[in-house]
Parts: structure tokens; C-alpha cells; sequence
């Protein structure tokens, strides 16, 4: 990796090779034609001969933008474009023949340069696959990559890696090469910061490899390189120290990226809390309201007694009591209960709460009776600011039990699917009374499957209206 920017840091716990053929992906605007440069500019300075193929700029142009200043050394690169390598534009070139013409510049710019090193950089494979087809530059990159290793050319590829058929291709021609790299941008993309990483290299299986940081000067040559600390997550605030994911230049754990995703469109930028560690909460949520309570027969009066019973019965059961953290949103005409150890809690709570209301209703004159549906499910929930700054809890995990919950009707104990599944794991006793209603296409078109937990004592053996109604419709 001679004359690669950094790589006596990058490569610290290894032995590289001293040649090789490399790709480097990330988003647009990461550093990597600047990373190249100065690959480039590092192999100019030692003798080195420099070819560079860009599909965006010819020759004067690229020279004038990157390399103003230094004519001399510039006498030692070429730079090849696929659409103007005989003066011709690209309308004169079937996609085909304009690459198997570079292929062909490229063979005959190394083979009159055999006495002396040569370096080669492509910038951007991404520009290819949008101009070409995919077989054919699948077909250039194998037959170009070989002849630089043939030809022991240190050799830098490059690729945007933001959407899906740049990161297909990525992994379709990652075997080829001897490295892989991965760049980003700073949280503010105004400093002159990039970082890069190396994420694997041919024959070395327990690469482990931290983000570097790298700082360009106004005429985007790296003045200093240096190590960087792991990379933390802009959701749970923890260090990532697998490979991350990357939304407008912010660094996640890969599954936290689509949950933040979800917050942010719900929230705006703005209303997202500053939290610590705590603040991203994985939990096994207990959704719950009153059935009718919005009755307009029923006074405010016997609306508040109703909560506030309730409330007592949740608040004297055992399961209730059994975990310490956990987290209770009121939600008016009943409350959500986050709980963080055991996922059976929601269930137990369900029960013992079942028994302890049909105790109270038939002790109570109808005014007092009280109808609640329940809905179970599990996820991530965030502690976000509302409003008035307060703080909330907000997530996929609650939303997704009080879908469920929005599902039944009064006694209805129900449970989203993959969250029964689990149970079932755990306990498999649990089958008994906890059955399979069917799916369900819930808001977004998301769909899920339903259970339904009812025994001789708690639930409602019934099938909810919403699923009857779903029959009906087929």
C-alpha cells in the first residue's frame, strides 16, 4: 500500500502488501476522489506514472481542478474518459466499444510504461453502471482489474455507495479485490475533515480496523491524517463497533438507522432529545385502554373513577410489580406499560389484571363496570421531547402495541406475532391458551400476524370484528 494516504495508520495491525488493487466506497462528496488524488499526487512526486479514468471530466479539466500548480509533475499522469479518448463524444460510441476501447488505452499506456511503476485510479464506477450496462462493466472491472494485478499496478477503485444498485454491484465484485475501504463525512459537512476505513483485506480474516480522520487544505490536499476513536451512534449515543450505517453524514448501528428514520419523520430533526445511553429503550410493551369510555351517557366523574380504578388493579398486581424499570406512558383512557426484563410480564400482567377486573365487575353496579382491550407487542421506543420539552416516549415498540390493541374489542388479550413466537420459545406452555388469528394489514400496509390469549379465566374467545369484517371482504 505505498504511497496510500494513511496507510501506516490504517493498516497498523497489519502487514499489507506493498501493491495492490483496492475499492473504496461511500456517500457522494466522501472524500474518495480526494483520497485518490493524493494517492496520485504521492505516486507524481516519486516518479511514478499516473493513469486516471473519469467518466466526468476530460484531461485539461481534471489537471486544471486538481492539480493546478503542478504542471510538471502533471507530465506523468493520463487521464482517459470514455466518451472523448479519440475526440469523439459519446453518442459515437456503442456502450460495448467504449469500454472495450479503454480497456484497450489503459493496456497500452502500462506496456509502454513497463520500466517504471505505474499507479491507476477509476473514479466512479457509479457513473459507469448509470451510463453502461451491468454485465458490461462487470465485464470491464474483471478484465481490468486482472491486468492491473498481472501488471503489479497499485490500483484505487471507487463507487458511491448510497443506493441499492451501487451496493448490489459492490457486492458482486468485491472478490477482485485485494482491499476494501469505506469513507464518510463529518457530522458537519462544512469542515474539511473526511474519514475513511479499511473494512477488509484479501488474507487477513480478523481485520479489525477503526475510522481514521484525514484533513484537507483549500486546495483539497491532505495536510495531516490521524487516528479516530470508534465511531458513536446519533440515536443511542453508544460506540459502533461493527460496521456502521450512515443517513445525511451521521454514523448508526445498523439497526438502529430505520428506527431513527421513523422518529425523524414523526418528529422533525429539532424535536429529537438529546439522550444518553438510557435513551433508547428496547422493551416488551403492555398497551391498554377502556372500552366506551368515551361514552357521552358517562359523566367526566364516572370517566376519572373508571381510570383511576383501573389504575389501582394494574397498580396491586405482582407482575405488575416485578420489574423495577419500567416505563409507564398515561395515554388518557388508559396507559402503556414498557416493560424491560421479562417479555412474559405483558402476559402475566394481562392475566392476573383479567382475574382482578372480573372480581371488581361483579361486585359493581354497571356504571362501574369496566371493559378494557389489551394489545402486546415488543420493540424500540426513544425518550423524546415534547412540546413543552417535556419528556415522552415515542418508538415503533408502542406504536406497534396499540395497533395490535386498536385490533380487538372488549377482553381482548392480543399479541403481535413474532413477540408470541418468542413466548413460545421461552415457555412453551403458553401455546395452550394463546391462539393464532391471522394477519392483518395494519396502517402503512404493514402487515402482521395477530394472536389472541384467552383462557376460562381472562380474554375474549371471540373473534375481533375487525378480522370478521376482513372475511367478509374476501
Amino acid at each position: 500500500m505505498k504511497h496510500f494516504p494513511g496507510s501506516d495508520i490504517i493498516g497498523r495491525n497489519l502487514k499489507p502488501p506493498d501493491l495492490g488493487v483496492y475499492l473504496i466506497s461511500g456517500p457522494k462528496l466522501s472524500g474518495k476522489l480526494h483520497y485518490c488524488n493524493n494517492f496520485i499526487l504521492n505516486g507524481l512526486t516519486d516518479g511514478v506514472f499516473c493513469i486516471c479514468i473519469s467518466s466526468s471530466f476530460i484531461e485539461k479539466q481534471y489537471k486544471s481542478i486538481f492539480f493546478s500548480g503542478l504542471e510538471d509533475l502533471c507530465l506523468n499522469l493520463k487521464v482517459l474518459n470514455p466518451y472523448t479518448l479519440k475526440g469523439d463524444d459519446r453518442v459515437g460510441f456503442e456502450n460495448s466499444h467504449a469500454l472495450t476501447h479503454l480497456f484497450e488505452e489503459v493496456r497500452q499506456l502500462i506496456d509502454s510504461n513497463s520500466n517504471r511503476p505505474v499507479y491507476f485510479v477509476l473514479s466512479s464506477l457509479t457513473n459507469f453502471l448509470e451510463n453502461f450496462s451491468d454485465q458490461d462493466v462487470t465485464k470491464f472491472v474483471t478484465s481490468l482489474v486482472f491486468l492491473l494485478k498481472n501488471h503489479e499496478v497499485n490500483s484505487i477503485f471507487t463507487i458511491d455507495n448510497a443506493d441499492p444498485t451501487s451496493s448490489i454491484f459492490v457486492n458482486k465484485i468485491a472478490h477482485l479485490f485485494d482491499g476494501l475501504f469505506e469513507t464518510k463525512l463529518p457530522s458537519d459537512s462544512s469542515q474539511l475533515q473526511r474519514y475513511i476505513k479499511l473494512v477488509s483485506m484479501f488474507g487477513n480474516n480478523n481485520l479489525k480496523s477503526d475510522w481514521i480522520n484525514y484533513t484537507l487544505d483549500d486546495n483539497n490536499i491532505i495536510t495531516s491524517i490521524s487516528n479516530q476513536s470508534r465511531l458513536i451512534c446519533n440515536l443511542c449515543k453508544e460506540q459502533i463497533n461493527e460496521s456502521p450505517v450512515f443517513y445525511q453524514e451521521l454514523s448508526f448501528h445498523q439497526e438502529h438507522l430505520p428506527v431513527y428514520m421513523k422518529l425523524f419523520n414523526f418528529y422533525g430533526n429539532s424535536k429529537i432529545a438529546e439522550f444518553g445511553s438510557s435513551g433508547i429503550l428496547y422493551t416488551n410493551f403492555f398497551f391498554i385502554d377502556i372500552v366506551g369510555l368515551s361514552d357521552p351517557s358517562l359523566s367526566v366523574k364516572n370517566q376519572i373513577e373508571k381510570i383511576q380504578i383501573l389504575n389501582n388493579l394494574i397498580n396491586s398486581c405482582n407482575s405488575y410489580k416485578k420489574d423495577r424499570e419500567k416505563k409507564i406512558l398515561p395515554t388518557g383512557d388508559g396507559m402503556a406499560i414498557g416493560f424491560l426484563t421479562d417479555p412474559k410480564l405483558p402476559v402475566e400482567l394481562s392475566l392476573e389484571l383479567h382475574k382482578k377486573l372480573g372480581i371488581h365487575n361483579s361486585n359493581s353496579p354497571n356504571q362501574s363496570i369496566i371493559q378494557v382491550r389489551i394489545g402486546i407487542g415488543s420493540g424500540h421506543v426513544f425518550i423524546v421531547n415534547d412540546l413543552n420539552d417535556n419528556q415522552n416516549l415515542w418508538g415503533p415498540g408502542i406504536i406497534l402495541a396499540r395497533r395490535v390493541m386498536d385490533l380487538g374489542d372488549q377482553g381482548h388479550i392480543l399479541i403481535e406475532g413474532s413477540f408470541a413466537v418468542n413466548l413460545f420459545n421461552i415457555d412453551s406452555e403458553l401455546k395452550k391458551d394463546i391462539h393464532y388469528l391471522g394477519n392483518y394489514f395494519i396502517k402503512h400496509n404493514q402487515k402482521i400476524d395477530v394472536y389472541s390469549l384467552h383462557n376460562q379465566y381472562a380474554g375474549n374467545v371471540e373473534i375481533p370484528q375487525k378480522f370478521l369484517d376482513l372475511h367478509k371482504s374476501i
